[in-house]
């Protein structure tokens, strides 16, 4: 078996449900120097550290740092997302977050990729946690099946009948958002969680504290449809981090191979339908 790769169980699971937590994947010691590796980063951008109390965003910061690339290179990461997007996937971007959100911290039902019409294009995310997650500080609450047909419609549905209403006063089928059945995914440091973007998601918490690193993928994109979808809701993908276009790993080319001229014909497109 070729390390990193998933079981057929563990493929099963997460065609099934949507999603798959990869328990201890890194080790302490190894998320204590990816921890340090985004404290570096966070003051090369903000010129200091988040302090304890504040929320903070940074995107592309994997493709920022050789560290966190290598990440993606290992087999612990892309031998999953080559399985569960195909041989040939392409970089859809990260992010890290540290996430001290004091107070309630409430994101409502919903999935990063609506729509019945998103739902035959893989796209996944892999969250890597930095600090332990539990329902109180913001740990996800998923609806496993919910990345098919009928129940994303049927959520989506839900969803946009009460979109117009405050975020802590959305209730779904009659019961309040954090009473909808679900699962709450609690992780230690190190654990990993894969979840289709189609995948109906939510955070209720008492205190929100968040910390963690993304890493994006799609399956390639094979049809005028697939294009259309990435330039909605993604097209700064077509415009790849110049590290990983000029990096000396096949591995990352090829996750960005050819996506700025799948740009121009996505443009071309989006402008047709105009």
């Amino acid at each position: 078996m070729i390390p990193g790769e998933l079981t057929t169980e563990q493929v099963l699971y997460f065609e099934t449900f949507g999603f798959l937590i990869l328990r201890s994947l890194f080790s302490a010691d190894e998320i204590a120097v990816v921890t340090a590796e985004t404290q570096r980063l966070w003051q090369e951008d903000l010129g200091r550290r988040p302090t304890a109390e504040e929320f903070a965003h940074l995107g592309e910061s994997v493709e920022q740092s050789a560290l966190l690339t290598g990440l993606v290179e290992g087999d612990r990461i892309y031998q999953p997302a080559r399985q569960l997007t195909g041989d040939n996937p392409i970089w859809s971007g990260s992010e890290c977050n540290h996430g001290v959100q004091t107070g309630t911290l409430v994101h409502t039902w919903h999935a990063d990729r609506v729509g019945a019409q998103e739902l035959d294009y893989r796209r996944i995310k892999m969250m890597l946690y930095l600090v332990p997650m539990r329902a109180e500080n913001g740990a996800l609450r998923v609806i496993p099946g919910s990345h098919r047909a009928p129940l994303h419609t049927e959520l989506e549905e839900a969803s946009l009948q009460h979109r117009d209403h405050a975020d802590h006063e959305q209730r779904y089928f009659g019961v309040m958002g954090q009473d909808v059945p679900s699962y709450l995914i609690e992780t230690e440091p190190g654990d990993l969680l894969i979840f289709n973007h189609s995948l109906f998601h939510a955070v209720y918490s008492e205190n929100g504290k968040r910390s963690y690193l993304a890493f994006k993928f799609a399956a390639r994109p094979t049809c005028d449809a697939h294009l259309l979808s990435l330039q909605r809701w993604s097209k700064y993908l077509f415009e790849p981090h110049e590290n990983w276009v000029n990096s000396s790993s096949a591995k990352l080319r090829d996750m960005v191979d050819g996506l700025e001229d799948l740009g121009r014909r996505a443009r071309e497109l989006a402008a047709g339908q105009a």
